[in-house]
């Protein structure tokens, strides 16, 4: 081997294994000009912790951002990045069972930062970097950690949207080799609370906000403190930013209209719906003909939903699954009003209309906290034409006699007991 062949092949060594760590990050996708020369510095310290948060994307499950931490050594084929956010997408259903059981539906894996960075750039999110200023022994830590969690007995995980998801498990892992750094942070919040936070994501997509309405129970009404508002990646990001002074670099820009910072919260429409779903109730009690099926028609879909709440309320270790005062407001034994003799169905109807009163004065007072005011009329429009339709419909024989008997009978029952 010529002499100049051999300075040849040892300045290809170097640049392989010893070149400077931004020229190895640049390998990837390259820091911007301008980046900060501290962030700069921190990429030449192997080995390099990086934060890595993604914006929001067009899918449902892709509208809270998402996460990773990746590492890069001196020997660039040991680059690789750690992502707690894996689950088996193409089969949803399943997948949705398992988190709603709390079961493993979802996992950590280990890929190259070029494959795991090109699912997200085909995506058409935007990716923010962050080198992390740790120690020596504290990026140990961090690696031993993540190791230990893509071994399979440790990769799975039951995923809970606020307490445990991708982004709580990398906040764990950098708070814990950090001495506690991030959950000692105090700075001040909003008003939000984890119900706002989730619905935030949702902008522009009704039926979802719709759904953090009806199935996240009144334990996502609280307001999260600083540290648990890091469930969210571009919380994390920021508090980053705010401990450690390494404000997010952006290797990748969304190409596409940015996300919505404000919407319509659905609810205003949600009741038209409820209204123009429970007409055929009054409708029919109007006209005279087929009351049972129109009061049938307004009242089983809300009762099926009921049921499929309530056992979810059951079944499922989720605590914003399991106490949901929907539950209360969609109570399955409204069947009733569909089976039960004329003289106790209008009992029963209003019975209820004063349950859902109470509901809506608790709510007015703070002791129940969720949005339920647009969901109390679903049950009230169909249980009140149960118990409250106008005796004059009776007199020209509209409604079952049984029926306006008993709505007629039911006053005067009540001023004898008076009477005594």
């Amino acid at each position: 081997m010529t002499r100049l062949a051999q300075v040849a092949t040892a300045l290809l060594i170097t640049a392989l294994l010893g070149a400077p760590a931004r020229a190895a990050r640049e390998d990837h996708f390259p820091l911007p000009p301008g980046t900060p020369d501290n962030v700069v510095q921190l990429y030449e310290q192997f080995p390099v912790v990086e934060l890595v948060t993604m914006g929001v994307g067009s899918l449902i499950w892709e509208r809270h951002g998402h996460i990773a931490l990746c590492i890069y050594e001196r020997d660039r084929r040991n680059d690789r990045c750690y992502n707690y956010g894996i689950g088996d997408f193409r089969h949803p259903i399943s997948m949705a069972w398992g988190f709603l059981r709390g079961n493993g539906s979802f996992w950590v894996g280990k890929s190259s930062v070029e494959e795991m960075l090109s699912i997200y750039v085909y995506a058409d999110r935007t990716i923010w970097v962050q080198p992390l200023p740790l120690t020596p022994e504290q990026k140990h830590q961090v690696i031993a950690k993540l190791e230990h969690d893509i071994l399979d007995a440790n990769k799975y995980y039951a995923y809970d949207h606020f307490w445990d998801n991708c982004t709580t498990r990398v906040r764990d892992v950098i708070n814990d080799a950090a001495g506690g750094k991030l959950s000692a942070m105090t700075e001040p919040t909003d008003d939000r609370t984890f119900r706002d936070l989730a619905r935030e994501g949702f902008f522009g997509m009704r039926v979802p906000l719709l759904i953090t309405d009806i199935a996240m129970g009144r334990v996502t009404d609280r307001r999260p403190t600083y540290f648990e508002r890091m469930f969210l990646p571009q919380y994390l990001r920021e508090a980053v930013a705010k401990l450690w002074g390494i404000p997010p670099t952006a290797v990748y820009e969304r190409r596409g209209p940015p996300p919505l910072s404000d919407a319509p919260s659905g609810r205003v429409w949600f009741a038209l719906l409820i209204a123009l779903a429970t007409s055929p109730a009054w409708i029919a009690r109007l006209i005279g003909r087929g009351q049972r099926l129109g009061l049938g028609i307004a009242v089983v879909p809300y009762v099926v939903l009921g049921t499929v709440l309530l056992g979810l309320a059951i079944i499922s270790p989720l605590p914003y699954v399991r106490w949901n005062e929907t539950c209360l407001v969609l109570l399955p034994l409204d069947v009733l009003v569909l089976v039960l003799p004329a003289e106790r169905r209008v009992r029963y109807a209003r019975a209820r209309i004063a349950m859902l009163a109470l509901i809506a004065v608790l709510g007015l007072v703070g002791v129940l906290e969720q949005p339920l005011f647009a969901m109390l009329l679903w049950p009230a429009i169909p249980l009140a034409v149960a118990g409250f339709w106008p005796q004059r419909a009776a007199r020209v024989g509209q409604i079952e006699p049984a029926e306006a008997a008993a709505i007629a009978v039911e006053p005067t029952r009540k001023r004898k007991r008076h009477a005594r």
